[in-house]
């Protein structure tokens, strides 16, 4: 391929008198280059940051089906599927598969229906700090969710910024070397939760749950593909979304606690 000196200097060479004889135009200034976005320096601002990214462009609805893999201490393995209907904010419902079990449970306003074959067996309130994060909080007003945060007891005074998987990410309730204390960590390009540690009682004990997620494109939106729950540093189960539809219409039955055994999608 000729070169750039190749094509040019004919050319000045046959019009030596006149092109290459007269000064040079001065090149045009080139232009700025845009501003990097301001760092983030609360969690106020972390959370209004990732509402502000996916501001008119965030999913309404998500529906999926959820394959679960258990791994067993024993080495071996459990599988199972489980049929999900999601509304944001606020409200999931999840049908364990066969839907014949009429079995699952909602979740809805903060608090947790569980049903089995059909019957309500148990109510409990419960902020879900999965969908609070990867979901919820592109909808809610900043306020809200900045309050649930302090209900999960994530230390939002707490902030730094880190690397996870290669990639910038900030990091709200725990300092470096941590990996014990209830926090969240979020993709500082794609404004997306990447990583959850909740810390619960769980058997007698307190444990901390570490929650991996990694994501998928679906028309246009950023959807789970895969969420792998480890403890002690080993994975005990992985859910992984397939079958997934955005913005489709749901009933509002769907996630009435009263109609759990009849409303279907």
């Amino acid at each position: 391929m000729p070169t750039l000196r190749s094509l040019v200097a004919p050319a000045c060479a046959a019009a030596l008198t006149v092109a290459c004889a007269r000064p040079a135009t001065p090149p045009a200034a080139a232009a700025p280059a845009p501003a990097a976005a301001a760092p983030v320096t609360s969690t106020a601002q972390l959370v209004e940051r990732m509402k502000a990214h996916y501001d008119g462009r965030w999913y309404r609805t998500l529906t999926f089906l959820q394959h679960n893999t258990l791994y067993r201490a024993d080495g071996g393995e459990e599988k199972s599927d489980w049929r999900e209907y999601q509304q944001v904010p606020g409200r999931l419902r999840v049908e364990f598969l066969p839907e014949t079990t009429r079995s699952g449970f909602l979740v809805r306003d903060d608090t947790i229906y569980t049903f089995d074959a059909g019957r309500p067996v148990r109510t409990a309130p419960q902020i879900h700090p999965l969908l609070l994060l990867s979901a919820d909080l592109y909808a809610l007003p900043a306020e809200r969710t900045l309050a649930a945060l302090d209900s999960l007891k994530i230390d939002r005074g707490v902030l730094r910024e880190d690397s996870w998987q290669g990639r910038p990410v900030y990091v709200v309730g725990a300092p470096a070397g941590d990996s014990a204390s209830s926090q969240f960590w979020v993709d500082a390009e794609r404004w997306l939760l990447v990583r959850l540690v909740s810390r619960q009682q769980a058997g007698g004990r307190t444990v901390s749950t570490d929650h991996h997620f990694t994501y998928q494109d679906v028309a246009g939106r950023p959807v789970p593909k895969e969420i792998v729950f480890l403890r002690d540093g080993r994975p005990y189960w992985r859910e992984e979304y397939a079958d997934v539809t955005v913005d489709a219409e749901l009933s509002d039955a769907l996630f009435d606690p009263a109609r759990w055994a009849d409303a279907r999608g």
